[in-house]
């Protein structure tokens, strides 16, 4: 593959980054979440293993986001009306959202409250 279509397919992808956070509150708050768990996690001097397990929820989590609200935005094209099986659709696609965010909040007090107990 030449390289200027590598570099075309990167920029989609920040594109889509980008309108993501310009057009959903959600993916703010979750931008300001990460920055608040990178400051957290530096501040208490974390070790590579609780980096890395830090790095895998937080991007579970904006996986499942940005995935859900693709979902949603599809559902609202295909099916602007409301429908029983949009509606459930949506939820089931909230409720992975849902998942991976208590995933997350176990992994962040599994790595941060020894710490904060600590101090």
């Amino acid at each position: 593959m030449p390289v200027q279509k590598r570099f075309f397919g990167f920029r989609h992808a920040f594109n889509g980054l980008g309108l993501f956070l310009r057009s959903e509150s959600n993916g703010r708050m979750h931008a300001a979440a990460t920055v608040a768990v990178i400051a957290l996690a530096a501040w208490l001097r974390c070790s590579l293993t609780e980096w890395a397990m830090l790095a895998i929820v937080t991007g579970m989590v904006w996986l499942t986001e940005m995935l859900n609200t693709a979902i949603e935005k599809i559902m609202d094209y295909v099916q602007p009306d409301i429908h029983p099986k949009v509606k459930w659709i949506k939820d089931v696609s909230a409720g992975a959202v849902l998942v991976a965010a208590a995933t997350a909040l176990v992994v962040g007090g599994i790595v941060f409250v020894p710490k904060l107990l600590a101090l």
